[in-house]
């Protein structure tokens, strides 16, 4: 076998790999088991519940790239849209410009686009942004959501948060654009 072959047949394998596990990842995130309220009686943090629609997302503060303090509340009476990502996550690389573009499309309707980076460095954030310059807010979480959001099940993560507060529904794993849409359209 000629090397160009080879290499488009390693290349194949990789694709097919890649391609099987995020299908695995995904059905097993959408069927895995989730909590309905921790011990105690207490509700399960908000990304780790099962049926979420109808909770009110608990309020935060966290330093966006430039280490000023955003907290949710300033966009109390706004359609949210929270989207965990991270500068290493290939899908949330795709959504990135779908969600400039969303927000620039629903801006005139009060929507809110946040990006929740999930990264392990500000720096790292920092630096994505240089050089991927994005249209709407952008935070570092450092773990301060763990409390009371949880952990992710995977990224990217998305939170469609409407005028009143309340989640009415939550995106694990790349979506499609239209379905982003929909969901953005329902909390207007």
């Amino acid at each position: 076998m000629s090397e160009t072959k080879s290499k488009s047949a390693n290349w194949l394998i990789i694709g097919v790999v890649l391609i099987g596990g995020l299908i695995y990842l995904a059905y097993s995130r959408k069927n895995a088991p989730q909590p309905a309220a921790a011990a105690g009686g207490v509700e399960a943090p908000l990304l780790e519940a099962g049926n979420i629609a109808g909770r009110t997302a608990p309020t935060w503060t966290l330093p966006d790239a430039d280490g000023k303090q955003v907290s949710l509340a300033q966009f109390a009476g706004h359609p949210v849209v929270l989207d965990f990502w991270a500068t290493w996550c290939g899908p949330c690389a795709v959504e990135l410009p779908w969600w400039k573009e969303l927000q620039d499309k629903y801006r005139a309707q009060g929507l809110v686009v946040i990006g929740v980076s999930e990264d392990t460095s500000l720096a790292d954030v920092k630096q994505y942004l240089a050089k991927n310059a994005l249209n709407y807010q952008v935070v570092w979480d450092n773990s301060k959501l763990m409390p009371t959001y949880g952990t992710p099940f995977g990224l990217p993560t998305t939170l469609f948060i409407n005028r009143q507060g309340k989640v009415t529904e939550r995106a694990v794993g790349l979506e499609g654009k239209p379905d982003l849409d929909k969901a953005i359209r329902a909390i207007l």
